[in-house]
């Protein structure tokens, strides 16, 4: 079976909230990959003493579901594919057969764009039943999402070729998208950049670096900002879903700060991608308050 080519290679970087070292793993069919298939990859580079205890991966905020594919749990149809790697320099003083060498690592280092971040906690022990229990889990939901995958596929590619046949016009808009709309309305280009700005900003606040859409999903988003607020009522924003996220952000912030302010000031806040920066001010605020009660609660003894 032929390798797939590097654009369709999923390189991610294991990043434990021990003291091991990153771990770097390419998935080569991230579509038909569960997150417990993961697990089982991750299993065999772990010291012997952590090797059964239970691992809990997270990105983005939040943590990864058992039986979803990595295609679907790291969004990564909202990503743009990689650049094709450079061919390899031709010496002209190379004879003979070349030594055989593993240049796995090389390619991993030179497509830095390509790296997804993955957080992984290590848990409690688990017994060997539960071990078993997630590896015929892991291969029995591979089987199923490889059945859903290839059917899916071959469907496609009937339809691709119905569609082909039939003389049809082609219906993909050609006109302006996401906020170049009101460009036509009115507005002019300095008004635009600044909603787009704004809009991004919110965004940020409920998205971490590596999660940010760009390019087609940063458009999808802005047409969808634009109809709801265009059906909604008079006075209507549209941040409906970004206000409730807000508020989750903050009431989870400031629990883990207030009650776990050492945790979270250590591992959550000084690794990059795990919360996003609303709930890292949050985190930020409940720590203060549990330092106000401390001090409160110390002036009071001594008075």
């Amino acid at each position: 079976m032929a390798d797939p080519p590097p654009e369709e290679l999923l390189w991610l970087v294991i990043r434990f909230t021990t003291a091991l070292p990153d771990l770097p793993l390419s998935i080569s069919s991230p579509h038909t990959t569960p997150t417990l298939a993961l697990k089982t990859l991750i299993r065999p580079h772990l010291p012997p003493d952590l090797a059964n205890n239970r691992l809990r991966l997270i990105h983005g905020g939040k943590v990864l579901e058992d039986i979803t594919s990595l295609y679907q749990s790291l969004l990564l149809k909202n990503r743009h594919p990689p650049p094709p790697l450079p061919p390899p320099p031709k010496s002209s003083n190379a004879k003979g057969k070349q030594p055989v060498r593993d240049d796995t690592g090389k390619k991993f280092d030179k497509d830095t764009r390509a790296k997804i971040y993955i957080h992984c906690s290590i848990g409690d022990v688990l017994t060997s039943e539960d071990l078993e229990q997630e590896s015929s889990r892991a291969a029995e939901t591979q089987e199923k999402l490889e059945e859903n995958y290839h059917g899916n596929s071959t469907r496609s590619r009937r339809e691709s070729t119905n569609s082909n046949s039939s003389l049809l016009p082609s219906t993909e808009p050609t006109g302006p998208r996401g906020f170049d709309r009101l460009l036509s309305t009115g507005f002019t280009q300095a008004d635009v950049t600044s909603l787009r700005t704004t809009f991004l900003h919110h965004l940020s606040l409920t998205h971490t670096p590596d999660t940010m859409p760009h390019g087609r999903a940063l458009l999808a988003l802005e047409e969808r900002w634009l109809d709801s607020s265009g059906t909604d009522a008079a006075g209507g924003d549209g941040f409906d879903d970004e206000e409730s996220n807000s508020l989750d952000d903050m009431l989870w912030g400031n629990l883990v700060g207030f009650f776990w302010p050492l945790g979270a000031l250590v591992w959550g806040v000084r690794e990059d991608g795990v919360w996003t920066r609303r709930r890292m001010l949050s985190v930020a605020t409940g720590v203060l308050v549990n330092l106000v009660f401390g001090f409160a609660r110390l002036s009071s003894v001594r008075g």
